[in-house]
């Protein structure tokens, strides 16, 4: 598994180098469905600045994460409530 990431960085105030950060995501195992990350209005003017920009991405990142198992825990119980219904009701059938 080979993760690669795509930023593209657009200047949006050059004095006050304010950017915004778009990076993508491309997983080698599923290459179709590489995942766009977008910080906006992100100063990078220190040291501080720069990495709070790289950390804003890496949280939409790990919140996505979240998200995402979140809606396969409730996919999972979905999935076995129409399995349960499916016999519940087929018994119920004269």
């Amino acid at each position: 598994m080979a993760i690669t990431w795509m930023p593209k960085i657009t200047l949006l105030d050059l004095e006050t180098r304010l950017i915004s950060l778009s990076a993508t995501r491309t997983d080698s195992d599923n290459p179709s469905n590489p995942k766009t990350y977008i910080v906006n209005n992100m100063h990078i003017n220190t040291t501080t600045e720069k990495s709070a920009v790289m950390k804003a991405i890496l949280t939409k990142r790990a919140e996505e994460l979240v998200r995402d198992a979140k809606v396969a825990a409730v996919a999972d119980i979905i999935a076995d409530l129409e399995v349960q219904a499916k016999t519940y009701l087929e018994s119920k059938e004269v």
